[in-house]
């Protein structure tokens, strides 16, 4: 009987060590928002600026008319609250704020602000909007103008690109 308890102390002295062992886990995933869909008409935005005469372009500073455009997402999803656009392109040479020509004509260069023209949106900045819960979509509201930076612009053609990266979270 003594030899019985004397094992059954030595496996009750053990049993810590058995019942405590050290483990650790990891467990891992990706949280990501679903995406909004980017509106047919913002995916190919072409902005048309007319004719513009090159008397009207003569000093630094001065511009052809506003053109107002907006860049559309819709069907976000619940749970998607934001969205951000990122613009990029090539920045004008002589104002760091605009967006070069890469037309044929002279000294212009393409200003983009938001729609009512308080905020000039230079290549790689970032704009932020939120989703309507009601209508699951964002409207960035944005104008764009042809003017010279200079003064004294040339005839031709002109041509300016901004890319948009949009983000939602």
């Amino acid at each position: 009987m003594i030899k019985g308890q004397w094992l059954y102390g030595i496996i009750l002295l053990f049993l810590p060590w058995l019942v405590f062992a050290d483990a650790s886990m990891s467990i891992t995933g990706v949280v990501v928002a679903s995406p909004c869909t980017v509106d047919s008409d913002t995916v190919n935005k072409t902005v048309d600026f007319g004719t513009l005469q090159r008397r009207d372009l003569r000093t630094a500073g001065d511009a052809g008319a506003w053109q107002d455009f907006n860049l559309v997402l819709t069907n976000c999803p619940t749970g998607t609250t934001t969205v951000q656009a990122t613009l990029s392109g090539t920045g004008d040479t002589s104002d760091s704020t605009a967006w070069k020509n890469s037309g044929s004509s002279g000294n212009l260069a393409l200003r983009i602000t938001n729609g009512d023209h308080t905020i000039v949106y230079a290549p790689g900045a970032s704009l932020l909007n939120n989703i309507n819960t009601s209508s699951r979509s964002a409207i960035f509201p944005m104008s764009a103008r042809i003017f010279t930076p200079q003064g004294s612009a040339t005839v031709g053609t002109f041509r300016a690109v901004m890319n948009i990266e949009f983000t939602w979270q």
